[in-house]
């Protein structure tokens, strides 16, 4: 593309502002901004957030949309959430039963009563109520 056209001097110029096909919006702050991508745009849910709690966000932290609208970036819509676990558990169903960040997992006896201890929740968060393979079903008349 020629020098001459670029930027508010092309027709097709929209302010610097477009929508990705994630459905975020990005903003044009340069190729010298520390959130820009190789062509000079950030998000701005990035830049909002930055804002915000006045400060750069830091690694691993997460910028959360209280309504999930993505292309909604008032600050009052705008959160950060420390790490990814706090921002998926945002997004859980209400009922999902599974761990929350830096909730205690204490040990528990198998519930079919055979003596087996282990962990109420699983690698992934989920809860458990009896010892993997318990519930497989009935062998020779026993249950494990």
């Amino acid at each position: 593309m020629a020098k001459w056209n670029t930027g508010a001097k092309n027709g097709l110029w929209k302010g610097g502002r477009s929508v990705a096909s994630n459905g975020y919006v990005l903003i044009r702050v340069g190729t010298g901004h520390h959130l820009a991508d190789v062509r000079g745009y950030a998000y701005e849910h990035r830049l909002v957030a930055e804002k915000k709690i006045g400060r750069r966000l830091r690694k691993g932290e997460q910028v959360h949309h209280v309504n999930g609208i993505k292309a909604d970036n008032a600050p009052g819509n705008i959160d950060v959430m420390p790490t990814q676990a706090h921002h998926f558990y945002k997004h859980r169903k209400k009922k999902s039963g599974r761990r929350l960040p830096a909730q205690s997992n204490p040990t528990i006896q198998c519930g079919c009563g055979c003596g087996s201890c282990f962990k109420v929740f699983d690698e992934s968060g989920r809860p458990r109520r009896f010892v993997s393979g318990h519930n497989t079903g009935n062998r020779n008349g026993r249950n494990h």
